[in-house]
């Protein structure tokens, strides 16, 4: 059924223009129509372009694909560079927790 969707939705452009031809036989398309669909189309791969720089991770990152460990799936994720004065800088380890031994008597 999505496939379904898509098809009707990438080839209905098509089919209207289709129909725009079939109602006005040796009519031209107006000129602000065209400059219309042109920022349209502008628009759209400015968009795309935005979307891709603003989602990408830093080339040095690392990224962890996910694993199944004892405790259970671990999800994938993106570890930052370690190299000496990246931004942002990676976060420091927690400290261990305080020693929980036999105390003295």
């Amino acid at each position: 059924m999505p496939y379904l969707i898509e098809a009707v939705l990438f080839l209905s452009p098509f089919a209207l223009y289709a129909l725009w031809l079939r109602l006005n036989p040796g009519r031209a398309v107006a000129a602000h129509l065209i400059a219309l669909a042109l920022l349209g189309l502008v628009i759209a791969i400015g968009g795309a372009v935005w979307y891709g720089l603003a989602r990408g991770m830093d080339p040095k990152a690392a990224y962890v694909p996910p694993r199944v460990t004892a405790d259970g799936i671990v999800p994938g994720h993106v570890e930052p560079s370690r190299r000496p004065g990246a931004w942002p800088p990676a976060p420091l380890p927690a400290p261990p927790p305080p020693h929980q031994g036999a105390q003295p008597r």
